[in-house]
């Protein structure tokens, strides 16, 4: 949620086109971007971590509730602070470069009011209705507890959302990047703490440790983000300023994000009530169905999409540099980065499939206690690539104002899996889901990649972009893996990482010598670049 918020903060502060303002832009971008990288992989190095911990505590079976519990609170928390953020950036980033400071202050508080009353209204909704929700949409009322817990927490969510708008127009990303790796190292520690006597408890228990986790991180959150709010608008001179106009404004920006964030997340909810439901009409039995679903949800997803977080970090890094290409009409810099970043894609996304792909065993034992998920990690690494492929798409359309069409796509994608997972799961079981996963994989990346290609005129080169990176990475993992197979003493942790690491290298030399990469596109610095940089096709 944060990559619209960065963007409208830097296209309002950055505007400026002379020589020696554009340096100081890109140098304080890079600095912000490099913290919210090094924030990203750290935070889903936890996460992952935190997954791990959390299959091994309480089951696959209460990975899988805990899922659906999260897919009804996700839907509320997207009603109540999907906008917020993005108001509070755009409204007070404007106060600001206007210099009308006290404004700014105003504007902000008048945030944190309407956050207050959203979040308060929609907890109390979620709290006294948990019941017929979870006994009519969900179908297990074990969910009661956990959806209860989690209500209580949405009001110090949605103030520190506001919190963060406020930061980001403040350009002081180091703090909202601190807020959310102490919520996450707090949910861990709490969890922690707490499932030693409450899992043994069963599944509904364990599930609310997990729930207590998450809502005492948020609070935590609101704490620190209140805090460090209150020392920075102490510097600010407070003076009677009006209100007029604000909630006409905020209404602007705040009602077109929160409706169609709402359509979809609840488009995703219902496709995540749906699968239980369907692997049951199939005939497995409630608990096997719950446990399916939390290996492939809650284990091999997470796993196979873990490494786009790279990936994730340098895509929000070039959407600024598309936004401001397009609104100056820069159509050749607008194809070079554009092809630039598909080729970045399809290179970063190669050897994760193939690795996720060969290495599936050695990965999921290491991980995992459930040995069913090394099947799913190695059935779903081939879509892979349009996993990550789609994120980036997505932010480079949001960059070149193609927002109708993003989010007209993915709504697409999104009503296509709910009909496809109603019509294919309870004949064909987890095998429909698998397909669910591929063609909608194909529908979404296929109808952003057309877009895109068409908004920014890239001649796409599926030889050099696709199929060179896909055979530099499969070789190396095909010898690697079979000698890891056929060798005990290399069927360890340890070898494993080595083997894996031998594997990227080899990669690295691999795509070099074949000419997929040249050594210009290595250095990142190319990539905004005013003058385009030859790929390896043109040279040649």
């Amino acid at each position: 949620m944060c990559k619209p918020q960065v963007i409208c903060a830097y296209k309002l502060i950055y505007g400026k086109n002379n020589g020696r303002f554009r340096i100081v832009r890109k140098r304080r971008f890079f600095i912000n971007a490099a913290i919210m990288t090094g924030s990203a992989l750290l935070s889903r190095t936890l996460g992952m971590g935190f997954r791990v911990y959390m299959s091994n505590t309480i089951g696959a079976n209460g990975i899988g509730l805990y899922q659906l519990i999260c897919s009804i609170y996700f839907f509320c928390v997207t009603f109540a602070t999907s906008g917020i953020t993005l108001i509070a950036t755009r409204t007070v980033t404007e106060c600001f470069a206007r210099g009308e400071a006290s404004r700014g202050r105003r504007y902000t508080t008048l945030c944190l009011y309407s956050a207050l009353t959203l979040s308060l209204v929609t907890a109390a909704v979620l709290y006294v209705f948990a019941y017929p929700i979870c006994e009519t949409i969900l179908g297990d009322v074990r969910a009661v507890l956990s959806l209860r817990v989690m209500s209580l927490g949405l009001p110090f969510l949605a103030i520190s959302a506001c919190f963060r708008g406020y930061f980001y127009a403040r350009r002081k990303a180091y703090i909202t990047a601190s807020e959310q790796l102490l919520e996450q190292i707090a949910e861990i520690v709490i969890f922690a703490a707490l499932a030693g006597s409450l899992a043994p408890l069963g599944i509904e228990y364990a599930c609310c440790a997990v729930a207590i986790g998450a809502t005492g991180a948020e609070v935590l959150s609101f704490i620190y983000t209140f805090y460090l709010y209150r020392r920075d608008v102490r510097k600010i001179k407070c003076r009677i300023c009006a209100s007029s106009g604000f909630f006409r404004k905020a209404a602007s920006i705040g009602v077109p994000v929160t409706l169609s964030s709402t359509v979809r997340t609840g488009l995703s909810a219902a496709e995540n009530v749906l699968i239980p439901r369907g692997l049951n009409g199939y005939g497995h039995s409630v608990n096997d169905a719950l446990s399916k679903y939390g290996i492939i949800a809650g284990m091999a997803m997470p796993l196979l999409t873990f490494p786009s977080a790279f990936l994730l970090s340098f895509s929000t890094l070039m959407i600024p540099e598309l936004a401001d290409a397009a609104a100056t009409v820069r159509k050749n810099s607008i194809r070079h980065m554009t092809e630039k970043v598909l080729r970045f894609a399809f290179l970063f996304s190669a050897p994760a499939a193939a690795v996720f792909f060969f290495f599936a065993d050695s990965i999921g034992k290491m991980l995992f206690n459930e040995n069913v998920v090394i099947t799913y990690i190695r059935v779903l690494a081939p879509i892979v690539p349009l996993f990550y492929l789609d994120s980036v798409i997505d932010g480079m359309l949001k960059g070149l104002n193609e927002q109708l069409h993003y989010l007209t796509y993915n709504i697409i994608d999104s009503a296509f899996r709910v009909a496809m997972i109603t019509l294919l799961l309870p004949i064909f079981g987890i095998k429909g889901l698998i397909i669910v996963y591929f063609a909608s994989g194909i529908l979404n990346t296929g109808l952003s990649l057309m877009r895109l290609i068409k908004v920014s005129e890239v001649d796409f080169n599926i030889f050099g972009w696709v199929v060179k990176p896909l055979i530099c990475a499969v070789f190396p993992c095909i010898i690697l893996s079979a000698l890891q197979h056929f060798t005990s003493f290399l069927q360890n942790t340890f070898f494993t990482i080595i083997l894996l690491l031998l594997s990227l290298l080899i990669y690295l030399v691999l795509i070099c010598a074949v000419g997929a990469v040249s050594k210009s596109e290595l250095d990142l610095r190319s990539y905004f670049s005013p003058k385009a940089v030859k790929t390896p096709s043109q040279q040649n």
